[in-house]
């Protein structure tokens, strides 16, 4: 039974998988679908973005963002997106890479390991550049 209006509209193995125990034993990473426009930005060893690029998303987790784009993105490197929904902000978010290989027809598919937003001021600027932008 649902605990929320929310929880009625998650797939049945969301609600099995929160379930599960911490440990990581018998669990399972899920998954799910996700399609959105990114822009995109590689961060320097100062949290500084570097020019931006485009993405699509492909899946969504809890902990991962795998997304497809024209660029290949070297493992352990910082990445910052911004995610177009249909609201008139973009979401950011952050992460390290974990994996990127070539898809073909001349995409990369990358994965990302989702970690905290950091808050140096040159990533709150870059966000609030593509707020502005966006409106």
């Amino acid at each position: 039974m649902p605990t929320s209006p929310v929880e009625s509209f998650r797939p049945i193995g969301s609600r099995v998988a929160a379930a599960a125990p911490a440990s990581g034993a018998g669990q399972t990473k899920s998954n799910f679908p996700f399609r959105a426009d990114l822009d995109l930005a590689e961060l320097d060893d100062r949290h500084r973005p570097g020019m931006s690029w485009a993405g699509r998303g492909i899946e969504l987790s809890r902990s991962s963002l795998t997304f497809k784009s024209r660029r290949l993105c070297y493992e352990g490197r910082r990445i910052v997106a911004a995610v177009h929904l249909v609201d008139d902000r973009p979401v950011p978010l952050f992460g390290v890479v974990s994996k990127s290989e070539y898809d073909g027809e001349g995409q990369y598919r990358t994965s990302i390991s989702l970690q905290t937003l950091p808050e140096e001021e040159p990533v709150r600027n870059w966000v609030h550049h593509l707020s502005d932008r966006s409106c």
